[in-house]
């Protein structure tokens, strides 16, 4: 099957969360899924597990029919080739490094090709002009677009969205959000979303996926909510 496969359990042993689990199995296909829930309810847990930078108890996650983890094979493909791209909630910058390095980071080739893939990226989210200065220079809706060229230069085959827009306020997250939809449509990829924020769902989803404590309880379409 083409697209992502997702069927995992994650349990937690600390005190504070002794009796939570993530228990979920869900096919997100090209497009913008939408996992819809309040805080606390497992969404980052589940973009960490797919990413591959926590652990999942047990299950299987697989993208274009290709496993990137499953409990029973004991497989777990390591997060820097899982070719995922995940933009943080925190956005997670380099503060030393200028916008044109923090997007130049994770590409592979060196020279002119680099020079214009970056360029490229950074004029497509309108932030080329900033491409030297460095992220406690920038505002807070440059810094968003400067993490989405660098999640996006790579042309991941999967991309995770972890509450990316939190801290914009509505008409600038617009702007970024209609600037993502463009992209989008050039490249025909599974989007996972996460957010409790209705408005950003409707704005970008087009199926949600309703979680409440770590478990999927329902779905609908995003004009619903």
């Amino acid at each position: 099957m083409s697209g992502l496969e997702v069927r995992l359990r994650k349990t937690f042993t600390g005190r504070k969360r002794s009796k939570f689990a993530v228990d979920v199995e869900f096919a997100v296909p090209a497009g913008v899924t939408v996992i819809f829930g309040p805080s606390g309810s497992g969404k980052t847990t589940i973009l960490q597990c797919i990413a591959g930078l926590v652990n999942a108890t047990s299950g299987h996650i697989s993208i274009d029919g290709e496993p990137l983890f499953d409990s029973a094979k004991k497989l777990n493909m390591p997060a820097q080739l899982r070719h995922v791209g995940y933009v943080f909630q925190d956005l997670a910058l380099f503060p030393h490094m200028t916008a044109a390095q923090n997007v130049a980071f994770g590409i592979r080739v060196n020279g002119n090709i680099r020079k214009q893939l970056v360029f490229d990226a950074l004029e497509k989210f309108r932030i080329a002009h900033l491409s030297t200065h460095r992220p406690n220079e920038i505002s807070g809706g440059e810094r968003q677009r400067v993490a989405l060229a660098r999640t996006l230069v790579t042309h991941p085959r999967l991309l995770l969205l972890d509450e990316p827009f939190s801290a914009l306020d509505d008409a600038l997250k617009q702007e970024i959000i209609a600037d993502l939809k463009k992209w989008l449509t050039r490249n025909n990829i599974p989007v996972v979303f996460v957010t409790h924020d209705r408005s950003e769902a409707r704005a970008l989803g087009e199926r949600v996926l309703l979680l409440h404590e770590g478990k999927i309880v329902g779905e609908d379409s995003a004009g619903n909510l």
